[in-house]
């Protein structure tokens, strides 16, 4: 079969034009405010991914030859990348989520939040956007919480505004369309 480029043309123009690594917004929800990204905070994530997921191979062996049957289905963790605003919100929010998830310096483990034991997972959403700017796909991770806050290099001789990763661990995601919760659907 030929390749024709007029009718990849078609096809990616009859779809809008196709899906943009560019067009996308983040929403990363702690389990209080505390932890709540605002918008302004928000849109500082500069880059993530749409989430891996993977189905591990688990070798049954009969007969002298080894067999593959689906295993469990893993979740990956999720790496941003966060561009650093003058006043460290973003940075200080995620610091101090990661500090009180593990207690004191000293050890002690009483953290309480309106007499019951804090509970440290939140929740994160990223939404592809279409070129007209309009909802796609969500995606929504649960049980998150931020396991990684990356070094912030410094240099004399950069100019470049500052920018770090956080990793962050889930127990999994959903996806469906952003206009209606009934359309979640589990990985």
């Amino acid at each position: 079969m030929a390749f024709n480029v007029s009718e990849l043309k078609s096809q990616l123009n009859s779809q809008g034009g196709g899906a943009r690594p560019s067009m996308f917004k983040i929403k990363i929800n702690g389990r209080n405010a505390n932890y709540t990204f605002s918008d302004k905070q928000t849109i500082l994530v500069k880059a993530a991914g749409i989430p891996t997921s993977t189905i591990a191979a688990l070798p049954v062996n009969f007969g002298g030859r080894a067999y593959k049957l689906n295993g469990f289905r893993t979740f990956d963790v999720w790496t941003t990348t966060v561009i650093n605003d003058e006043n460290f919100e973003a940075r200080n929010k995620i610091s101090d989520w990661m500090r009180r998830m593990v207690g004191k310096f000293d050890g002690e483990r009483t953290n309480f939040y309106g007499g019951q034991a804090e509970v440290y997972e939140g929740s994160a959403t990223i939404t592809q956007l279409g070129v007209n700017g309009k909802d796609l796909q969500t995606y929504k991770f649960y049980n998150l919480w931020p396991t990684e806050l990356a070094e912030v290099p410094l240099d004399w001789s950069s100019d470049a505004i500052e920018e770090y990763t956080v990793t962050w661990a889930y127990d999994y995601w959903s996806k469906g369309a952003p206009s209606s919760a009934k359309n979640i659907v589990t990985g």
